[in-house]
């Protein structure tokens, strides 16, 4: 026979086990995981161009776009320096940026983008004053230049 305390520890153990799995289970519904969330200033849809920028020592190249249409870009930051940096765009009500790129690396940052004027500059460590900065104008029409 088994005692009413063994039941009582086994009943509470089940139930904890229970309990433990249910919320673990809530805490992953939804899934998908981050690769579906885009930035705020992103937009699911068609990316209109990537644009490629490159990060060194202490400059963008290049260091001003310009796009001939609003829409959503995606811009490829690579890093061939010494350094770690991350490529910022901030403008007209948007300030997104990518991760730190390590030396060797490279990340993408994908915007929507209105007509306007937006800084492009790396966040890292005082970088953007020492000359890694520059302009991103988008205007109203149709295609787009530049990038490298």
């Amino acid at each position: 026979m088994i005692s009413l305390r063994l039941k009582l520890t086994v009943t509470g153990w089940i139930f904890c086990l229970l309990f433990l799995g249910v919320f673990l289970a809530g805490c992953g519904a939804g899934g998908g995981g981050d690769e579906d969330k885009a930035p705020s200033g992103a937009m699911k849809g068609t990316v209109v161009k990537t644009i490629r920028v490159k990060e060194t020592e202490f400059e963008l190249k290049p260091a001003e776009i310009t796009l001939d249409k609003p829409g959503t870009y995606v811009f490829k930051a690579a890093n061939p320096g010494d350094t770690v940096h991350a490529l910022e765009v901030e403008g007209e009500g948007i300030e997104e940026e990518t991760e730190e790129i390590e030396p060797g690396q490279s990340a993408e940052l994908k915007v929507k983008l209105k007509a306007g004027t937006y800084e492009l500059y790396c966040p890292v460590d005082g970088h953007a004053e020492k000359g890694m900065e520059g302009k991103l104008t988008v205007k109203e029409g149709s295609g787009g230049s530049d990038g490298y």
